[in-house]
């Protein structure tokens, strides 16, 4: 009975009628990179550690630090290491996952990111985690 529908619906949806246009409060959908700058954007101001400055600027792919973090890992155990430029491998601890999540959370706030952003860098972090 569900496949004799879709064709039903499919030709509801295709009907010009059936769209609803784009009010002046609605915003596009934003690609990856945009994202991604406007979140390095807002947080290129605020005052936080080095180190977290360096693990966002690797998240973010932005120069940020020197030398830069080029690369981070997350070991069995849920910590971070990380790899820096002309270095050739990860041997700088850089803290829990988990502590990660949570600054982001934290400066997420100080710095007004919106939810995309907050998600992308989230996102990334879950990258790290499934690259073990």
């Amino acid at each position: 009975q569900f496949i004799a529908m879709t064709p039903v619906i499919r030709q509801v949806a295709k009907r010009p009628s059936m769209r609803l246009p784009m009010t002046p409060n609605d915003t596009p959908i934003r690609s990856p990179d945009a994202i991604r700058q406007s979140c390095a954007a807002k947080l290129r101001g605020i005052e936080i550690s080095g180190q977290f400055i360096a693990m966002l600027g690797c998240l973010l792919r932005e120069n940020w630090t020197t030398p830069m973090l080029v690369e981070m890992v997350s070991t069995s155990d849920g910590h971070l290491l990380g790899r820096c430029e002309g270095e050739a491998s990860c041997q700088a601890f850089l803290g829990a996952t988990d502590d990660l999540i949570r600054n982001i959370h934290g400066v997420a706030k100080v710095a007004e990111l919106d939810g995309d952003e907050v998600g992308y860098l989230v996102a990334r972090v879950t990258e790290v985690k499934k690259r073990r």
